[in-house]
C-alpha cells in the first residue's frame, strides 16, 4: 500500500490518458500473468478503477461536466443560467427516456462495473499470495459495490452483472429486484471489510475498512434496512471499527481540506495539475470568477433552514431571537460555513474589482438581485460558500479547484445510525447522542428531550437538510422519505432582494458595504422562472431509451414514461 512513488508514477499514467487507459485497452491484452504479478501494476488498475468514482462537486448531477450542481434540482437552490440542464430538463418536469437533465448514469456505471468485473476475474486466476489478493479484490468490490448502488437508487431494479460477459453469453439481460440488488451489495461490502485495511493505516484516499462498512450503512438505509444500517454505522461510531475518526472541529476547515481530514472516511483527492474539479470556476460569486462562475445559487428557503444558535428554534418561532431586520445575525456556524450572503468575507482572495465581501446590494455589476444587472448577479442573493477553497486563488480554470471530494464523512455515520436505529426502535439515548454531536459542533443546544419517533425523525430530517446541504444527498434523501413530490411540486424559491433605506448614503462606483440598519431584506422575494414540477415518475429515472433499444429485456420502462 505505501509504495506510493512507483504507484503513483503509472497511476498518474493512465489518469492522464483520455477517457482511462483502460477504457481503451482490454485487459487481457496484458494477460493475467503479468498484470498480476506486479503489485505496483496491479494496485494501478485499482487506483484507475477508483478514479471513474464520481466527483461530487463538479458535474454532481451525473458524471457529466456540467455547471450546475444537484442541489439545484431540490429545495437547496437554484442554478443562475436558463440554459444549464437542471433548469431547461430538471425542474420542468421535462425527463424523458432520451433526456434526463444530466442524471443519466446508466452507460457509465456499467462501464466501470465491466472493468470491475474484468479485473475480479483477473485476480482471482491469478497465483498472487491469497492475502494480498483478497485485499485488492476488496477494493474492486468496493467500487462495483458503490456502482450499483447509486444504479439501484436511480433507476429502482437494474441488471445485476456479476461477471464477464463474453459473446457466448447471453448479453440481453433482465433487470434484477432493487432489493435484490441491495442484498448482493450488503454481503459484497461485508465480505470487503474484512479484507481492507484499517483508515489509520493508509494514506488519504485509499479504500478502507471504515469507507466499506459505512457505505454498506447508507446502502441499508435506502433499503429501509433500519436495525443493519444503525448496526453497521455504530461500528464506526463507538464499535470495534471507529479507528480513530470523529467530528473535525470545524465545519469550515473541513470542506477546505486537500487529503487526509480526520473525519473524512472515504475521499477523492485531486492531484493538480493531472485531476482536478471545477467547483470554483462554475461557483464563486461574480467578482471572483473566471469565466461560468456564480451557478448555484442558495435559495432562501434552505437559508431559513439555520436555526438560531442560542435557542435552537427555526426562525419562524417567535421565541428563537430571530430578527428580521438583521437576519444574518446569531444562526447555526454551519449557515456561515455554507452560504455567501450579504456581508460574507472571502477575504482570502482578493477579487478584481473591490473590496473581498460580498455585497448582494452594490447594484453596478451587481452580485445579487438589484435594479441593474449584468446577468452574471446570483438571482437569489446568495452563492455556496461550502466548497469555496481560498487556495484556488483568483479566476481559478476548469479543474484547479483543489479540494478533495468528501464522499463520506463521519457526521453522516452519526445521522445514519440516528435514522436508523429511530426507526427501528424509536428515540434514544444514543440516537440523542448521535444528534447532539453534531449540533455541538453547529454551535446549537441539545435537542429537548421527550421526543416522539415521529418528532425525532422530523428533527433527523432537519439535521441531514443543514448537516449535509449542497452534498448530494437532498433529492435522493426526499425521493427515499417519499415526500419528493409533495416539497418539490410546485416548489417557488425565494431570494433576498437588499435595498437601502432613504437615510442610507447614496451608491458609489465600488462595492461599500454598509451595516444592516441602513438595509432593507425583502426575503419573499419570488425568483422567476425557477419554479418546480415534480412528477411522481421523477421518484425513478427512465432507463435510458438507447438501452431499451438494444435490450428489449429491459421492459418495462419506469412507471410514467411510457
Amino acid at each position: 500500500m505505501k509504495k506510493t512513488i512507483y504507484f503513483l508514477f503509472i497511476l498518474l499514467f493512465l489518469s492522464s490518458c483520455d477517457d482511462g487507459f483502460l477504457d481503451r485497452e482490454p485487459l487481457d491484452s496484458f494477460g493475467s500473468e503479468s498484470v498480476f504479478k506486479d503489485p505496483a501494476l496491479t494496485q494501478a488498475y485499482l487506483y484507475n478503477l477508483q478514479g471513474r468514482l464520481p466527483w461530487g462537486i463538479n458535474g454532481s448531477t451525473g458524471y457529466g461536466s456540467y455547471s450546475d450542481m444537484l442541489a439545484s434540482a431540490t429545495d437547496e437552490a437554484r442554478g443562475k443560467s436558463g440554459w444549464v440542464q437542471v433548469n431547461a430538463v430538471i425542474i420542468k418536469g421535462a425527463i424523458i427516456p432520451t433526456r434526463s437533465g444530466g442524471l443519466d448514469l446508466w452507460g457509465k456505471a456499467y462501464k466501470t462495473i465491466r472493468i470491475a468485473n474484468e479485473i475480479i476475474k483477473g485476480l482471482e486466476a491469478s497465483e498472487m499470495e491469497a492475502s494480498e489478493k483478497n485485499a485488492y479484490l476488496a477494493q474492486v468490490k468496493y467500487v462495483r459495490a458503490f456502482e450499483y448502488w447509486d444504479l439501484a437508487r436511480r433507476y429502482g431494479d437494474v441488471p445485476l452483472i456479476k461477471a464477464p460477459q463474453s459473446f457466448e453469453d447471453d448479453i440481453l439481460v433482465s433487470r434484477t429486484a432493487r432489493s435484490e440488488v441491495y442484498a448482493f451489495i450488503y454481503s459484497e461490502l461485508n465480505e470487503a471489510a474484512q479484507y481492507l485495511p484499517n483508515k489509520s493505516e493508509v494514506e488519504a484516499g485509499v479504500i478502507t475498512k471504515q469507507a466499506a462498512i459505512s457505505l454498506n450503512a447508507r446502502v441499508m438505509l435506502y433499503a429501509k434496512q433500519w436495525q443493519q444500517a444503525a448496526e453497521l454505522a455504530d461500528k464506526v461510531i463507538s464499535g470495534t471499527e471507529n479507528d480513530g475518526i470523529d467530528l473535525h472541529p470545524n465545519y469550515r476547515e473541513l470542506f477546505l481540506s486537500h487529503h487526509g481530514n480526520n473525519e473524512v472516511i472515504m475521499e477523492k483527492i485531486t492531484n493538480i495539475p493531472i485531476t482536478g474539479h471545477s467547483f470554483a470556476r462554475y461557483n464563486f460569486p461574480v467578482r471572483w470568477r473566471s469565466d461560468w462562475g456564480g451557478q448555484t445559487n442558495p435559495t432562501q428557503q434552505m437559508v431559513d433552514a439555520y436555526e438560531m444558535a442560542a435557542t435552537g428554534l427555526p426562525i419562524t418561532n417567535p421565541e428563537s431571537g430571530y430578527n428580521p431586520d438583521r437576519p444574518y445575525d446569531g444562526r447555526d456556524k454551519r449557515f456561515y460555513a455554507s452560504i455567501f450572503y450579504h456581508g460574507s468575507e472571502f477575504s482570502e482572495i482578493q477579487p478584481v474589482r473591490g473590496e473581498p465581501f460580498i455585497d448582494m446590494e452594490w447594484n453596478n455589476q451587481n452580485e445579487g438581485p438589484g435594479t441593474k444587472k449584468d446577468g452574471n448577479a446570483s438571482i437569489t442573493g446568495y452563492y455556496v460558500k461550502k466548497f469555496a477553497d481560498p487556495a484556488d486563488g483568483f479566476g481559478p480554470k476548469p479543474g484547479e479547484s483543489q479540494a478533495s471530494w468528501k464522499e463520506i464523512r463521519f457526521a453522516e455515520v452519526l445521522l445514519i445510525y440516528a435514522e436508523g436505529s429511530n426507526e427501528a426502535n424509536g428515540p434514544s439515548a444514543k440516537v440523542y447522542a448521535a444528534i447532539n454531536k453534531i449540533r455541538a459542533r453547529a454551535g446549537l443546544p441539545n435537542l429537548p428531550e421527550g421526543l416522539s419517533k415521529e418528532q425525532m425523525r422530523e428533527r433527523i430530517r432537519q439535521e441531514r437538510r443543514v448537516e449535509l446541504a449542497f452534498e448530494n444527498h437532498r433529492w435522493f434523501d426526499l425521493i427515499r422519505w417519499g415526500i419528493a413530490e409533495e416539497v418539490l411540486d410546485g416548489f417557488i424559491p425565494r431570494g433576498v432582494k437588499i435595498t437601502r433605506k432613504d437615510d442610507a448614503p447614496s451608491h458609489e462606483e465600488k462595492p461599500q458595504l454598509f451595516d444592516q440598519d441602513y438595509l432593507d431584506f425583502d426575503t419573499s422575494f419570488i425568483v422567476e422562472g425557477r419554479t418546480q414540477t415534480f412528477p411522481s415518475s421523477h421518484n425513478l429515472l427512465p432507463i435510458p431509451q438507447s438501452e431499451m433499444d438494444k435490450n428489449p429485456n429491459l421492459a418495462p420502462q419506469n412507471p410514467g414514461y411510457n
